[in-house]
Order: C-alpha cells, then sequence, then structure tokens
C-alpha cells in the first residue's frame, strides 16, 4: 500500500471523514490575513498579531516539514436556536483532534522505517493559516462567512494538520460552489460578515460570547438573543451541511446532560462550572464570560415577553 493509501485508510479509521496533503511552500493567503486584521477586525484577540510573521510560511513553525496532511472531523450541524454552539457541545476539540493526529504519526513513522520521522501536530493553537491548507488539500473552499465548506460534510468541520517530512502527492483542489447563495450572510443578525468575504470579528457574536473581554456593546445586545456560548447561525444555514450523525466522532455527539439553563449559569459558582464544563471548549472561555452572556441573555428574554 502507497504511504498515501495508507495515510487515508488510517485516517478514515481514526474518524476524519476528509483528509488530503498539499507541498509545503508559502502562503498565499497572508496578505489578506495581514489586511483582516489591519482593519482591526480581529480586535480584543490580540494573539492573532503575535509572531503574525510566522504565518506567512509554515516552516517557520515546522522547519524540516515537505507536506502538510489536513485532516477534518465533522460535528452536529442542528438549526441555529440553541443557546450553546453545536461545537461546545461534547468533548474539547483540541484535545480530542490532538490525541488522534498523534496515533495517526505512529502509524506513519512506524510506516517509513528504518528512514526518520519528523512531524509537528496542529489543532487550532499554531500560528497556522489552517483553512488555507485546508483548501489547497483539496478539503473544500472557503464560504462567505469565513468557513471551510466541503462539498460531501458541509462546515460544521474542525480542522487538524500534521506537517511531516515526506513528500506526498498534492491533492487536487476543489472549485467554489457557493455561487450567488446567501443563506450564511443572510443568517448573521449583526451584519458581521462583510460582503468582500472578511468577518468583523467586533460583531460576531461568537467572538462576542467566548472571546470578547468586558462587557457586551449595548447596541449589540439584542442581536444575541439567548446566545451563551458561541453562534451556529452562518454554519448552520449552509446547505451542504449533511443531516444525521454519519462521521460524527462520540466525543462530539450531543447526547447526554443537557445544557444548562441561563438561569443555572448564572447561579453557578466555580466549582459547579469545573464540574459541568471541564474537558469542554466552554471551559477554556470561563465562568465569569459565560454569567455575563447568561445576564444578556435573561435581559433579551424579558424584553420579548413584554413587547
Amino acid at each position: 500500500m502507497s504511504l498515501d493509501s495508507i495515510i487515508c485508510h488510517e485516517s478514515a479509521a481514526l474518524g476524519f471523514p476528509a483528509v488530503g496533503f498539499a507541498a509545503v511552500g508559502p502562503c498565499q493567503t497572508f496578505d489578506r490575513f495581514e489586511n483582516w486584521l489591519s482593519r482591526g477586525y480581529a480586535v480584543g484577540m490580540d494573539y492573532l498579531a503575535r509572531n503574525v510573521e510566522w504565518r506567512s510560511h509554515p516552516g517557520l513553525v515546522a522547519p524540516e516539514a515537505k507536506s502538510v496532511i489536513v485532516v477534518a472531523a465533522r460535528y452536529t450541524a442542528e438549526p441555529a436556536g440553541v443557546s450553546f454552539s453545536n461545537y461546545c457541545r461534547g468533548r474539547d476539540y483540541h484535545a480530542v483532534l490532538r490525541s488522534r493526529l498523534k496515533r495517526l504519526a505512529q502509524t506513519l513513522s512506524a510506516a517509513v522505517l528504518p528512514a526518520p520521522f519528523v512531524c509537528r501536530i496542529c489543532v487550532d493553537s499554531a500560528p497556522v493559516l489552517e483553512r488555507e491548507w485546508a483548501v489547497r488539500a483539496g478539503l473544500g473552499w472557503i464560504g462567505k462567512q469565513g468557513s471551510l465548506v466541503n462539498p460531501e460534510w458541509g462546515c460544521a468541520l474542525f480542522l487538524g494538520e500534521l506537517f511531516v517530512n515526506l513528500e506526498l502527492p498534492p491533492s487536487m483542489p476543489v472549485q467554489s460552489n457557493c455561487g450567488n447563495c446567501r443563506r450564511c450572510v443572510d443568517a448573521c443578525p449583526t451584519g458581521a460578515i462583510q460582503p468582500d468575504g472578511f468577518v468583523d470579528a467586533r460583531r460576531c457574536i461568537t467572538y462576542l460570547t467566548i472571546e470578547h473581554k468586558g462587557a457586551i456593546p449595548e447596541d449589540l445586545r439584542p442581536f444575541m438573543g439567548t446566545s451563551l456560548f458561541g453562534c451556529d447561525r452562518c454554519t448552520a444555514a449552509c446547505p451542504y451541511n449533511r443531516a444525521g450523525g454519519e462521521g460524527i466522532l462520540p466525543e462530539f455527539n450531543p447526547a447526554g446532560p443537557p445544557m444548562p439553563t441561563a438561569e443555572q449559569c448564572l447561579a453557578m459558582d466555580d466549582n459547579d462550572f469545573q464540574q459541568r464544563f471541564r474537558g469542554t471548549a466552554v471551559y477554556r472561555s470561563g465562568l465569569e464570560r459565560l454569567k455575563r452572556n447568561a445576564a444578556v441573555a435573561i435581559a433579551n428574554r424579558a424584553l420579548s415577553r413584554s413587547r
């Protein structure tokens, strides 16, 4: 079995419904990323501007890398309207993908022996333009809402990368099929999705509920509705999303205890928060922001009832 066939077979066995390869080289969207930063669209996400030049070439992050293996893991794409984003209703994807990519790396290491094998695993934490590499690895295209869209699995996807010192055959790119569709754009209540394809995080409910420090701007609070953590409005609207649980890892299955209400979140203490959310993406944001969001959600519900 060829090396790329081994990777595809093992990736599928690990629960990744999509995998592709790209040759390591200069990033093609780095100028666009710098443009996004210069407009202030990153707002309080200062970490994105640190060591920004590292994102211009993955060789600065993984010096010995010749190829990148990109995998996608699916999570549920239920219609928007829930208080907690679909992606955070299971285990923390950082740990889940990293663990499975480590197993893929072990398989590769054994397959190339006695040749030396060097790799670096990246899951939404290293200074890497992940979506560009997903596109170059043939996993899909960038939709108008800024997320990767896979023609078979949609855009409710987690991405992970394995930068390796192996030369792998590059995957064929996928042509964008968004066409004139505006479902994601029209679904955004705050107008965060700009006409040129940029997403202004200053108006994004996901940013406001997860990353934003301090009080939520008063003019944007009504648009949050009952959102407590994240927002699925643009991703859930994508017509390419697949219904059902096929291809969803058990760690991301939302089955289990129901997510707490806004009132329950507001009443939590540190111990309650840790018991309920440790090991999930919500834990990274902290109890203080969750309570802030809960107060906004309760006020929005009261306002809607009074009308």
